[in-house]
This record gives C-alpha cells, structure tokens and sequence, in this order.
C-alpha cells in the first residue's frame, strides 16, 4: 500500500498507539513528566478528522522534540524506542501522507 492510500483515522490511530506506547513505559519508569505529556499528547488528537487538523497537530506535537532537557532525551533503551516510534509517526502525520492543500 502506497503511503497515499493511507487515510487520516488511520494516521491518527498509529499516532494514538505510539503515545500509548510512550505513556506505558513513562509508567513502568516512574517518570511522571513524560506520563503528563503523554497526556497532552493524547488530547490533541481526540477530535481529529481532517487532514489539516491531523497535520496542525502533528506540527504542535513536534514541537517537543530537540536538545538536552526534551521529550526525546531519554534514559533507557525503552524510553528511545517509545520515544522513537512516536516521532516517527508524527513526522508521517505532519508531512506525508497528505498534499499541502488538503
């Protein structure tokens, strides 16, 4: 399946997952910071059904990653691979699955 064929609910379901995924290991870690932001995360995708909501989101979301201090330093190889999925899958929601005029 070519990546065009990929729909919104679709997109924002692997986004749900990987935030899942991130809030489920921040769980195990005792890490409480990236627990609540695992929940900011959550709620900016609620009531997403359009493409430009999904991409806005993305975009917003992104905005966490980036030097020392951020959602993306890590302390485990766990945390990495949470971590790692989830900007994976809002790098795919900001930018390739939708033509910018949607």
């Amino acid at each position: 399946m070519g990546n065009h064929l990929r729909t919104v609910d679709a997109v924002r379901a692997e986004i749900t997952s990987a935030i899942a995924e991130v809030r489920s290991v921040a769980q195990l870690e005792h890490d409480a910071q990236r627990q609540g932001t695992a929940d900011w995360l959550e709620k900016q995708f609620v009531d997403v059904t359009d493409a430009r909501a999904l991409r806005s989101a993305a975009a917003d979301a992104l905005s966490l990653y980036g030097g020392n201090g951020s959602f993306s330093d890590v302390g485990t190889a766990e945390s990495a691979r949470a971590v790692d999925q989830l900007a994976r899958a809002l790098r795919r929601g900001r930018t390739l699955f939708f033509p910018a005029s949607s």
